[in-house]
């Protein structure tokens, strides 16, 4: 899963051409993101949680940091951070390809095999004036078989994300549109 992750990431930052006329890559203002979904899409036992998530404005070619705090509905918890890259699509649409590791307690609730968790993810989202999103993320988690036993998971969440200067009712950042294009 590291592997895939990286050349994921690798290969969005190849893709983006010096020369043309759109830039591919969104930049915009620090967003916090609040998200629920379920846990084990493929299992026939499925598990609520919910997240935030803050992703700050720095990028360094195009890829910036994330950090993430989860919990579920049997007081499961998941604290990570990792990199990601804003892809734009056009007329809105931005696609998220993000990698990280985290901390993960099980309490009473799903147990994954580690307490070291890798994530892959993938966000769709639609932005709409002021920089905000409304977003479908789906996700696999995994130890990385750092353990003898690696079940993993796979989620299918929504968020909703929204500017930091959005709390302070203050214009938008530079760069990011005041309506959707």
């Amino acid at each position: 899963m590291l592997i895939i992750g990286l050349l994921l990431l690798l290969s969005l930052l190849l893709l983006n051409p010096a020369s043309a006329a759109a830039p591919r890559f969104a930049d915009g203002p620090p967003l916090v993101s609040l998200g629920v979904g379920v846990a084990q899409v493929f299992d026939n036992h499925q598990e609520f949680f919910w997240g935030v998530e803050y992703r700050p404005a720095f990028r360094l070619f195009h890829v910036g940091p994330w950090l993430l705090f989860g919990t579920g509905k049997n007081d499961e918890f998941y604290a990570a951070a990792g990199v990601l890259a804003d892809v734009e699509l056009g007329r809105g649409w931005v696609v998220t390809p993000s990698f990280g590791a985290g901390y993960y307690n099980a309490s009473s609730g799903l147990d994954l095999g580690f307490d070291a968790e890798f994530r892959t993810a993938v966000e769709l989202a639609r932005r709409f004036g002021r920089g905000q999103r409304l977003g479908l993320c789906f996700a696999h988690l995994s130890n990385g078989s750092l353990s003898d036993t690696n079940p993993g998971t796979e989620t299918l969440g929504i968020s909703y994300s929204f500017p930091i200067d959005f709390l302070f009712r203050r214009a938008p950042a530079a760069g990011v549109p005041d309506r959707t294009e």
